[in-house]
């Protein structure tokens, strides 16, 4: 793309937006000299890492991001042995902690979430010896630490050491009698880097010392002890040997520093690509744009914004280029919006072009052009002596010879600036050039000539910038497949043009052999926008509609949802109910026949087993069914289904003429086809085995469900409770059929158990075993 056209299209100003919202100064520097690309690959590449960005920064509370500082020029001094400065090493130090953070921020589930970020990050290498060194060398306030060293530790021990006989030593002379009249104050300061005391000027003979400096009206003296200049002498020559091993740990931490200088370059690179993206991140944000999808030759923007005008003016369009049409005129008043339309869709395909989102709803297309040529505006050359005009066609010939079919052609006021006729005949000319060459274009025009030329050629569409005719204001909204009127003389109306002279114009008009066309136009413009207002309704009213539509399902959802917990709750009430009913009944039946002596023993069974029955009959509320019958060429074998009989699941096992054998769990059940219906097979979760110590798996316990009780030797009234529980655990786990051992002796026990067998409704039947298994004495039950 030629620099030209970036400014013609103002995409400079895109890029000032994003360096506004870079945060570095590298990732400003990066977005200012941002460029479109027609590679198709690094196009989906950047528009892939912006997406995960977005979405990143809408989702995260935290972010990669962190403190960075240009580094380059620190890598170049060290480059070039020439020893840092602490606040570049501060800078560096924490410009590498950033680098780390982005690197380890992609770890774990996010990785997954953001690939494309993670990719880029994970190239990153962190640093972590020379942070850790950096951190040693420098204490919180950038001061070098006494921890950089052993040897600066022990200078600086030492230091302190002299210091503080120094100052003993002076603070003996301040206090003693014989001397304290010489000193103007009883304090100890330093000269030259020597520790001093404030003698008087008339005692400067008097006191034992070397004259350091002298106070600004000569009456004070700083003057160092005799006694001390020894100490003193030790401890310059401390601070020297102090400066010279800060020196020397300095250097060699630069030496560090250039050591792994390139890695620092490429991890600098990286981190300034990752700031970079984020920054398109929040320019996406902030204008709410769309990914735009790629397409191999279709223009299809849908309510599209100039990104440059602020959000409460801007208008939204939808434009089309390539899919019915290759070539669009834009027709309509002045100042309407045609010039806005034709930078919006250049600006736009710029943008997607260079890895950013647009401003347009979702949906919009947008192919890759190679080349986008745009003339607008009112450029006039002095530098070369060249009108509107000539500087107009100086720009056009500069491409027309050689555009091709992956271009993009933008001209504002095609064959403007010149004889009104040979600039129709030459725009008619330029765009059936355009069209020949199946060149995709977008041209705004006045020329009724150019409207003619799109009705009547395929390839060529009409659109128009509407005119509100009632407030002679333009409404910025483009309306294709209608040309529109440049509507002056309204124009001309608003902004005070004298009655007598628009009169005069109108007749010149209406000798005007295209004064009919106009007249044909505008009374289509007026159609158009009655049938848009009534399209507007219609769709409002179908989104209410389908608003309601989607409340009443909520409601019915939320309904059905109520009622079955109502119901589920109201059986589980029932069951416990029945469970507590038969305890207490048992405890009843056992009492009578503690006290029922005189009843004879057979009407007791046969009353106890009619109790039993009763409680067994008691009906719970089931769960209401609202599953679909299972159709016909659904029946067959390995179809999943549900079964109302016994509120369950299964899957068909075997189909036999009207009979249905279902597999449900360990248990086989046959049912006709009226009573199973459609359901959806459940998904198997697969869980991560986990690993546990041997001993807990040791002491794991396995229920095991037996197919066979012995109650040889009980009597009947012992015998039922556990045939009951023994059932009851046998039809839970779906085992079926069962033994009951009972053995042969005078068939009471044997009457007693069958006739319980009998009250009992989830028992289909029960025989006597065959001789193999007990004959007589062992009886079958069949769930």
């Amino acid at each position: 793309m030629k620099q030209d056209v970036l400014e013609t299209l103002e995409f400079d100003k895109i890029r000032e937006k994003l360096a506004e919202l870079a945060p570095s100064q590298l990732s400003k520097a990066m977005a200012r000299t941002l460029m479109p690309s027609v590679e198709p690959e690094i196009i989906e590449k950047k528009l892939t890492e912006t997406e995960e960005a977005s979405i990143l920064l809408e989702r995260e509370i935290t972010t990669p991001l962190g403190e960075t500082h240009d580094i380059t020029e620190t890598l170049e001094k060290a480059g070039k042995d020439m020893i840092l400065m602490a606040k570049e090493f501060i800078d560096l130090a924490a410009t590498l902690e950033t680098y780390k953070k982005m690197h380890h921020y992609f770890e774990g589930e996010r990785h997954l979430v953001y690939p494309a970020l993670e990719e880029l990050a994970s190239l990153i290498i962190p640093q972590e010896q020379l942070i850790a060194r950096i951190h040693q060398v420098f204490d919180e306030h950038g001061e070098v630490s006494d921890r950089a060293s052993p040897r600066l530790s022990r200078i600086r021990t030492e230091k302190e050491m002299i210091k503080n006989r120094i100052r003993k030593t002076i603070q003996q002379i301040i206090q003693d009698k014989d001397q304290s009249s010489y000193f103007q104050d009883a304090i100890v300061t330093q000269r030259n880097g020597r520790y001093v005391v404030p003698v008087k000027e008339e005692y400067r003979y008097k006191f034992e010392g070397i004259v350091h400096d002298r106070s600004s009206t000569g009456q004070t003296l700083f003057m160092e002890p005799m006694v001390s200049v020894r100490l003193n002498n030790d401890l310059a020559e401390l601070t020297a040997s102090e400066k010279q091993e800060v020196q020397e740990i300095l250097r060699a931490l630069t030496e560090q520093v250039k050591k792994t200088r390139e890695v620092t370059k490429n991890n600098c690179h990286l981190a300034t690509e990752l700031e970079f993206i984020f920054a398109r991140a929040k320019l996406a944000l902030s204008m709410q744009g769309v990914k735009a999808i790629h397409s191999t030759h279709a223009l299809d923007l849908r309510r599209a914004r100039h990104p440059l005008i602020p959000a409460d003016k801007v208008v939204p369009i939808s434009l089309t280029l390539g899919m019915d049409f290759q070539i669009l005129i834009i027709t309509g008043s002045n100042a309407g919006g045609k010039t806005i339309a034709i930078k919006t869709a250049g600006l736009l395909s710029l943008m997607n072009q260079s890895g950013l989102f647009i401003p347009a709803a979702e949906g919009s297309m947008l192919p890759i052009y190679k080349n986008i040529y745009a003339i607008i505006g009112d450029e006039q050359s002095i530098q070369y002596n060249l009108s509107t005009f000539s500087s107009y066609i100086t720009q056009l010939t500069a491409f027309l010879s050689h555009v091709g079919t992956e271009d993009l052609v933008l001209l504002d006021e095609l064959g403007s600036g010149t004889d009104p006729v040979e600039g129709a005949a030459l725009a008619q000319s330029v765009t059936e050039y355009l069209q020949m060459q199946g060149v995709p274009a977008i041209i705004t025009s006045h020329f009724s000539e150019m409207k003619k030329l799109a009705y009547e050629t395929r390839g060529i569409e009409n659109a128009f910038v509407e005119f509100d005719e009632e407030t002679l204001t333009p409404t910025y909204h483009l309306i294709i497949g209608v040309a529109g009127n440049s509507n002056a003389f309204s124009i001309c109306k608003r902004l005070g043009m004298p009655p007598l002279v628009l009169s005069r114009a109108s007749q010149l008009k209406e000798g005007s052999p295209l004064h009919n066309m106009e007249e044909v136009m505008a009374r289509l413009n007026r159609q158009t926008r009655e049938v848009a207002h009534e399209k507007e309704e219609v769709e409002a009213q179908l989104k209410k509609a389908e608003e309601l539509r989607n409340e009443l399902r909520t409601e019915t959802d939320a309904f059905y949802k109520k009622k079955d917990q109502i119901l589920e709750k109201t059986r589980q009430e029932a069951e416990t109910i029945k469970r507590d009913l038969r305890n207490q009944s048992e405890a009843i039946i056992k009492d009578l026949k503690k006290k029922a002596s005189a009843m004879a023993k057979d009407d007791l069974q046969q009353h106890v087993s009619k109790v039993r029955g009763a409680i067994d009959a008691m009906a719970l509320p089931g769960r209401e069914n609202r599953r679909n019958p299972l159709p016909k060429e659904q029946i067959k074998k390995g179809t999943y289904v549900y079964i109302d009989t016994l509120d369950s699941d299964g899957t068909i096992t075997k189909v036999s003429g009207n009979k249905i054998t279902i597999a449900c769990g360990l248990m086989h059940v046959t049912v006709t086809p009226e009573h199973c219906f459609e359901t959806k097979k459940p998904v198997k979760k697969v869980r991560k085995p986990v690993s546990r110590p041997f001993a807990a798996r040791g002491a794991a316990s396995v229920r095991t469900v037996h197919t066979t009780l012995n109650v040889i030797g009980k009597t009947v009234d012992e015998a039922v409770p556990e045939v009951d529980r023994f059932l009851n655990e046998c039809f839970m786990a779906g085992v079926s059929p069962v033994q009951i051992i009972h053995g042969k002796g005078t068939g009471a026990l044997r009457q007693g158990i069958q006739e319980y067998l009998r009250t009992l409704n989830f028992v289909k039947e029960f025989h006597e075993a065959d001789y193999r298994n007990g004959g007589a004495g062992v009886t079958e039950v069949f769930f």
